[in-house]
């Protein structure tokens, strides 16, 4: 039988010696790997003599004899762990391209580990940049489109230099195409907005940014979920973010009862059903809508009261209690649908398929926001209502209420308690000058008292 060709190399060391040797002589040691007739080395900075080495130790990678003079142990475990980790490396990439070049294990070797990020290490401006000179190379847009968005990316490369926003870079001044997130691009918005500028400038400093992130997911560099709520972050025309994030859109207790008692009113059995979905979200703790439109009744367990879900847009699982006014909803929906709760998604739909997720989810979030506007303009209300209202709107008032804000983030299903601060930063004074007045503690003096006289004996 032949000999079974290997996926990847493994590497070993390697003592580089001359055709004459010579005795007492040290020579250096190099990690090597042989792939495709070639030899990828780096040197360990470490010399020994042939005496001292041993080619065939450590089965077969060698190792430094016991004979030494140096301290051979010490040397041994940090070349092998060295070699191991690279090996790691290696396997690794093989396992996501089914491939590996001489190239890769030269940047291994150098510790440039570039190669194993989804991005393959490509920075996010120069991406971007390169995409705006594709696109007008191809004639998809004009001179002046292409000057403007690269001078919005040199602004964007200006806020990460300034800020420190970057996640590599001496001063963290660039960022990978992967590294990219919600809360860097929204902190992006707010710090143009502190700059005075409208909501539309905002929108065209953003349009770059986000066509690159779409074609990035396109490329696999970034998930479909982090892309569809960064397209997100477009400004409406007639808004401000100052505005629109100090000033949550949610309703008063006042104005939720008043939305309840004209449920039996509405006379659209459609228009019904999707109120019925928003009171859902909101006792389901805000739930976010596509996590309502993928909620499944294997996710509800009845006999121990709650929700169990894997959340589409941050892939992390949340825990809710199942509460009497979400099980009478569930019980008025039992039998529409097998598989999914809400009977928006068909049974055999692909849970696992996250780009129709969120086509889905963009489809019904306009018509369930349609419905919802239809139901506020009739009470003659000044504020919309759709379906994220139902989120805040818990929010502010599970804070009203005083539930701690590291609760409300775990219920909301926030990857950390800064995010749910920062949303809801507005809401946050009152209720921690709650916590602060029932603490209750006054270690102070009376300042008004006369200094008393201390009498020496």
């Amino acid at each position: 039988m032949g000999r079974i060709s290997r996926l990847y190399p493994k590497g070993r060391l390697r003592l580089r010696i001359p055709k004459m040797v010579q005795s007492g002589k040290k020579y250096p040691l190099y990690i090597e790997y042989n792939w495709h007739a070639d030899s990828i080395r780096k040197s360990t900075g470490i010399s020994v003599s042939v005496k001292e080495w041993n080619e065939k130790g450590y089965c077969g990678i060698g190792e430094i004899r016991a004979t030494t003079d140096i301290d051979y142990k010490y040397y041994n475990h940090a070349l092998h762990k060295r070699i191991e980790d690279i090996d790691v490396k290696i396997h690794k990439y093989y396992e996501m391209h089914q491939h590996i070049t001489c190239d890769v294990i030269r940047s291994f070797l150098e510790d440039n580990d570039n190669a194993l990020r989804p991005d393959e290490g490509k920075d996010f401006i120069e991406f971007a940049k390169e995409l705006m000179e594709k696109r007008y190379e191809k004639g998809k847009i004009g001179f002046s489109t292409c000057k403007n968005g690269i001078s919005y990316l040199n602004q964007f490369e200006e806020y990460l230099l300034l800020e420190h926003k970057g996640t590599h870079g001496e001063h963290k001044e660039f960022i990978y195409v992967s590294d990219i997130s919600e809360d860097l691009l929204l902190d992006f918005r707010k710090y143009r907005l502190l700059a005075k500028k409208k909501a539309t400038t905002v929108n065209k400093t953003l349009c770059p940014i986000l066509q690159a992130c779409e074609y990035a997911c396109q490329l696999g560099y970034i998930s479909h979920q982090l892309n569809a709520s960064l397209q997100d972050l477009y400004m409406k025309e007639e808004d401000r973010l100052d505005e629109e994030e100090r000033n949550i859109k949610y309703l008063t207790e006042e104005r939720l009862a008043e939305l309840v008692s004209v449920y039996n009113t509405i006379e659209q059995p459609r228009r019904k059903e999707f109120l019925e979905m928003w009171l859902f979200a909101f006792h389901a703790c805000g739930m976010r809508m596509v996590d309502v439109m993928t909620l499944r009744w294997k996710d509800i367990d009845f006999n121990k009261n709650f929700i169990s879900k894997i959340q589409v847009k941050t892939r992390n699982r949340n825990t809710i209690p199942l509460s009497e006014p979400l099980i009478r909803i569930l019980e008025k929906w039992k039998g529409r649908n097998k598989v999914f709760v809400f009977d928006l998604l068909p049974e055999n739909f692909d849970i696992n398929d996250h780009e129709a997720i969120y086509r889905r989810r963009n489809s019904w979030n306009n018509t369930i926001n349609t419905s919802l506007r239809c139901i506020s303009h009739d009470l003659k209300w000044n504020q919309d209502l759709t379906f994220h209202v139902s989120r805040h709107t818990w929010a502010v008032l599970a804070l009203a209420h005083g539930a701690e804000i590291s609760e409300i983030s775990r219920l909301l299903g926030h990857a950390s308690t800064g995010v749910t601060e920062r949303v809801y930063a507005e809401f946050l004074p009152d209720n921690l000058a709650t916590v602060v007045s029932k603490l209750g503690f006054c270690f102070i003096p009376d300042m008004n008292a006369k200094q008393k006289k201390v009498v020496s004996r």
